[in-house]
């Protein structure tokens, strides 16, 4: 569904060696108790339903060769939890969606998901290690303290 995207990715993997030196993630955005209750506005900025925090972990794929990826059209109406998405135009940063995204509409491009019985090691990310809430940003952004390096492979 995503040919831009497997080849990007096998660029990554094949060039392991020398490329993603180091791939990182280093963005970390718990799920808030109140994700999409109605008692909260219905925006994702200055304390709506949908964040801060985000319900998000998000990486980037640093290399050499490639400072954008080209967007396949891979994008459903909701981003649903588990689903592996490029965050925003042709960037080489990508998320993981830690809860479904109806707010976002069909904005990202997805690429890829994680197992379902994969994903509470994914919430574990942000329940255990220690995060930094960047208040100057715009909007407030939520990252590890110490961003985690990972190797890409096929399987």
């Amino acid at each position: 569904k995503c040919p831009k995207a497997y080849e990007f990715l096998s660029f990554m993997v094949d060039n392991q060696q020398t490329e993603c030196n180091p791939c990182t993630i280093y963005r970390g955005e718990p799920v808030p108790n109140y994700w999409g209750s109605h008692d909260y506005p219905d925006r994702y900025f200055d304390n709506g339903r949908w964040g801060p925090p985000y319900a998000l972990v998000q990486g980037g794929l640093v290399n050499s060769k490639f400072n954008t990826v080209q967007q396949d059209n891979h994008r459903p109406q909701i981003l649903k939890r588990g689903m592996v998405a490029w965050a925003g135009g042709n960037s080489i940063h990508f998320f993981i969606a830690l809860a479904d995204h109806p707010e976002w509409g069909d904005f990202h491009t997805v690429s890829g998901e994680v197992l379902e019985e994969d994903m509470p090691l994914v919430d574990a990310l942000v329940r255990e290690r220690p995060l930094k809430v960047l208040e100057q940003n715009n909007p407030v952004v939520t990252n590890f303290v110490e961003p985690m390096q990972f190797h890409l492979e096929w399987r």
